[in-house]
C-alpha cells in the first residue's frame, strides 16, 4: 500500500556567498535535493539573508529560504540525510503543516501585503498633502 502524502513547511539555511553568486542555481540545488526523494514543493521562495546568532559549519551569515511541499512522511528521513551528507544546506528545520493551516498561512500573507499596501498608500498621501517646510 503507497504511502500518502503530507504536507510540511521547511525553512532552509544555505551559505550567504553561495546565494548571492548563484541564486537560481541554489534555489535548483535545493529543489534538486528534495526532490530527489519524493518531495513536490508547492512554494518555494527566498526569504532573506541574516546573520546567524552562532556560527554554522564555519558560516557566520546566511540566506533563508521558506516553501511548502507535500512528501511521504518516510522521505523525510531521506532528505534529512542527503542535507547532512550535502554541503549546500547549512542547516533545516521541516514541521508539518496540514493543508488547511497552508491555506490559512497563505490568506494571511495576502491580508498582510493589503495593509503593508495601504499603508504605504496612506503614508504617501499624508507627505503629499503635508504643508511645505520653511
Amino acid at each position: 500500500m503507497p504511502e500518502t502524502s503530507r504536507t510540511y513547511e521547511t525553512t532552509i539555511l544555505v551559505k550567504a556567498a553561495d546565494s548571492r553568486a548563484d541564486p537560481d542555481g541554489t534555489l535548483a540545488t535545493i529543489r534538486q535535493i528534495y526532490e530527489a526523494e519524493g518531495a513536490t514543493f508547492l512554494e518555494l521562495e527566498k526569504w532573506e539573508e541574516r546573520a546567524l546568532a552562532y556560527p554554522i559549519k564555519g558560516e557566520t551569515s546566511a540566506t533563508y529560504y521558506t516553501g511548502y511541499f507535500s512528501a511521504p512522511p518516510a522521505a523525510l528521513e531521506k532528505i534529512e540525510r542527503r542535507v547532512v551528507l550535502g554541503t549546500a544546506i547549512l542547516r533545516q528545520l521541516v514541521v508539518a503543516r496540514p493543508g488547511k493551516e497552508l491555506q490559512l498561512i497563505k490568506d494571511q500573507r495576502a491580508k498582510a501585503k493589503e495593509l503593508a499596501a495601504a499603508a504605504a498608500a496612506a503614508a504617501a498621501l499624508a507627505a503629499a498633502n503635508a504643508p511645505p517646510e520653511m
